[in-house]
C-alpha cells in the first residue's frame, strides 16, 4: 500500500511541471483521502502558530492551522512526508492532523501569518508594549530597537534598515515593489528613484505585514488599496511615513513617503533670490489677500507653503488648514484631514473655518469653483489665504481659475500673489568640475556656447556616484500689479499679461532657472528635466541676470 500511494505522489508531483500545484494538492486529497483547504479561506488560529516555529514550517512547508479535540491541524503540500510529521508532533507535543494544500498556498501563509506576529510583537515593543497612535498610524521608535537582536523576523529587521537607509540619504519616497523572482527596493533621492537593493521574493508578505501593521492597516485585505501613517523616532526627531498599497500583478506593491514634521524650512532655505524674498514677504504682511502656489506634483508646493505659515505663526494669530492629506503635523496650528466620504470635502471645511475666527486660512488645493468661490471670498473680507493649484506656471494659474468659473473681477481682486515653482538637483560641491554641455541642450535653452562657465558633479561617495547632493527651488513670482488687475478684470490674453509682467520686472521660471545654471547651483541637463520647453516662445530680452543676451522661453 505505502509503495501505491508513493507512486500516487510522485506521479502528482509530475503535474507540477504541467499544472498549477493546486492542481496537485487536489490529487493528492483525493488518494490519500484527506481534506483539500484552501488557506485563503481558513482563520489560522495564533495559539496554533506558537507551536511551530517559522523555521520549521518553511523547512516542511506546512502550516499549523488550529488546534482541535487536542490535535493540531496541519496543513502539507507533501502529507506523506513522515519526518515533517514526526518533527511537528514533537515540537508541539501534540499529535498532527494531516490537511492538504497546495505549496505555493502555504509558503505565502508562513510569510503573511508568522509575519503578522513578529510584525506587531516588534511594534508593540518599540512603543512600550502597544502602538499608540499618532494620526491615524502607529508609533515606532527606532533608538530603542536592538539591531542585533534576535527575536524579531528577519523582515522586521529589513523594515527597519530599509528606513534608516532612506533617512540617511534624505530619500522623500521607498518604493517596494514585487517582482517575479525578487522584491526590489527604490528610493525617490533628489527627485529621482533610484535602485536599493533586491531581496528574496518570499520576503514580499512578510514586509507588506510588517509595514500594514505599523500603519493600522487590514493586512488580510489584499486586493484594494489602503492608505495609512506611522510616527517613528529617529536620533530624537520625529518622522512621519506616510504609507500607501497597491495590488499589482505580483502582489502588493507598497510605497512609504518620509515626512519630516519637525522641521520645516525658512523661507531663506529654498532658494529664492532677495528680491524674491522680499516679494513673498511683503504678501505674507498683507492682514487679507490670496497667495497662490502652482507646479507639477514633485514641485514642492507644500514645503513652500509651510515655510510661508512657518513665517506667520505667532501667539497672536489663529492658523487653520484644510489639507487632503495632512503632510506635516505643526504644533501651533490647526489642521484638518479631508474626508470625502464622511462629506467633509473643501468646501464644506472652508465654511466652518470662517465661523473659527481664522486670521490665515490654508486651503491645500483649489479644484472646483465651490471651493475657489468660497477660498476668493475669504481673501476679500479679512483672511490671508494661501492654496495650491496644479498648472504648469503663473500665467496658467489665471487661466485655470477662468476655466473653473471664477469671475475675473474677484480673482483680480483677491489675488495678491502667484508663486510658481520647480525642483532642481544641485550640483555636489564635493566633486563639481567645469563641462560643456551638448550643443543641442544648449539649443533648446537658446544659451550661446563658451558665453558661460558651466558646472556638473563628476560623482563621489557623498553624492552616491550622481553628481548632485540636495535640491534648489526655480521660482516665478507674478506680482498683480493694478495694470495686470486691470488686465485680468477686462479678460485678457496670456501673452498681454505676459508683456505686463515683463515690463514690471517679473522673472519667469527659465530666466530663473538660468541664473541657478549660471551660479553653478545645477545642471542644463537637470533644468531642461524638470522644465518643459516651449521652442515656438518669442524672446524676453535679457530679463535673467545674465550678461549676454540670452532668449529664454516659457516653462508652462
Amino acid at each position: 500500500m505505502n509503495q501505491q500511494l508513493q507512486s500516487v505522489f510522485q506521479a502528482a508531483a509530475g503535474l507540477q511541471r504541467e499544472a498549477h500545484d493546486g492542481a496537485i494538492a487536489e490529487a493528492l486529497a483525493a488518494a490519500l483521502k484527506l481534506p483539500r483547504v484552501r488557506l485563503d479561506a481558513v482563520d489560522v488560529e495564533a495559539r496554533a502558530l506558537k507551536l511551530v516555529t517559522p523555521g520549521l514550517a518553511r523547512k516542511h512547508t506546512c502550516l499549523p492551522l488550529r488546534i482541535a479535540q487536542n490535535k493540531l491541524v496541519l496543513a502539507m503540500s507533501n502529507p506523506l512526508d513522515r519526518e515533517a510529521v514526526d518533527d511537528v508532533r514533537f515540537a508541539s507535543s501534540r499529535d498532527v492532523e494531516r490537511v492538504v494544500a497546495g505549496r505555493s498556498e502555504i509558503l505565502e501563509g508562513i510569510e503573511k501569518h508568522y509575519a503578522a506576529g513578529a510584525a506587531q510583537r516588534a511594534a508593540n515593543k518599540a512603543s512600550g508594549g502597544g502602538a499608540s497612535p499618532t494620526g491615524n498610524g502607529g508609533v515606532l521608535d527606532f533608538d530603542r530597537l536592538d539591531p542585533n537582536s534576535n527575536d524579531t523576523a528577519p523582515a522586521v529587521q529589513l523594515c527597519d534598515v530599509i528606513v534608516r537607509d532612506a533617512i540617511a540619504r534624505q530619500a522623500s519616497d521607498i518604493h517596494i515593489e514585487p517582482g517575479p523572482r525578487e522584491l526590489l527596493v527604490r528610493l525617490r533621492v533628489d527627485g529621482v528613484l533610484q535602485d536599493h537593493l533586491q531581496v528574496p521574493r518570499w520576503l514580499h508578505g512578510a514586509v507588506v505585514s510588517r509595514v500594514k501593521i505599523l500603519a493600522r492597516l487590514d493586512i488580510a485585505q489584499q486586493r484594494l488599496p489602503q492608505d495609512g501613517r506611522v510616527t517613528i523616532t529617529h536620533e530624537g526627531r520625529a518622522l512621519d511615513l506616510r504609507v500607501s498599497t497597491l495590488p499589482t500583478h505580483f502582489g502588493e506593491k507598497v510605497v512609504l513617503r518620509l515626512l519630516g514634521s519637525a522641521r520645516t524650512p525658512a523661507l531663506g532655505a529654498l532658494g529664492l533670490s532677495e528680491g524674491e524674498t522680499s516679494m513673498l514677504d511683503e504678501a505674507l504682511r498683507q492682514p487679507q489677500g490670496m497667495i497662490l502656489v502652482t507646479g507639477p506634483t514633485g514641485a514642492g508646493k507644500s514645503t513652500t507653503l509651510y515655510s510661508m505659515l512657518a513665517r506667520r505663526q505667532s501667539p497672536e494669530v489663529n492658523i487653520v488648514t484644510i489639507e487632503d492629506p495632512i503632510e506635516y503635523q505643526v504644533t501651533g496650528i490647526n489642521q484638518v484631514q479631508v474626508d470625502t466620504r464622511a462629506g467633509l470635502t473643501f468646501a464644506t471645511s472652508l465654511r466652518a473655518i470662517l465661523r473659527q475666527d481664522p486670521d490665515v486660512i490654508l486651503v491645500g488645493e483649489i479644484r472646483d469653483l465651490e471651493t475657489a468661490e468660497i477660498a476668493f471670498q475669504a481673501a476679500l473680507t479679512g483672511h490671508l489665504v494661501f492654496s495650491t493649484l496644479h498648472t504648469n506656471g503663473s500665467l496658467a494659474a489665471i487661466d485655470r481659475l477662468r476655466d473653473l468659473g471664477l469671475r475675473p473681477l474677484l480673482l483680480a481682486s483677491a489675488v495678491d500673489l502667484i508663486v510658481a515653482q520647480r525642483l532642481a538637483r544641485r550640483v555636489c560641491d564635493g566633486c563639481r568640475v567645469s563641462y560643456a554641455p551638448a550643443a543641442d541642450a544648449l539649443r533648446r535653452l537658446r544659451l550661446e556656447p563658451g558665453r558661460l562657465e558651466f558646472q556638473r558633479g563628476r560623482g563621489c561617495a557623498r553624492c552616491s556616484q550622481t553628481g548632485y547632493a540636495g535640491r534648489v527651488g526655480i521660482f516665478e513670482m507674478l506680482r498683480l500689479t493694478p495694470r495686470i488687475k486691470d488686465l485680468v478684470t477686462g479678460n485678457a490674453g496670456a501673452a498681454e499679461i505676459r508683456q505686463e509682467a515683463l515690463r514690471s520686472g517679473t522673472r519667469f521660471l527659465v530666466a530663473d532657472a538660468i541664473d541657478k545654471i549660471s551660479r553653478g547651483l545645477t545642471t542644463v541637463e537637470e533644468i531642461l528635466r524638470v522644465i518643459r520647453i516651449e521652442a515656438d516662445e518669442p524672446a524676453d530680452g535679457n530679463r535673467h541676470g545674465v550678461t549676454q543676451p540670452l532668449v529664454a522661453v516659457r516653462a508652462s
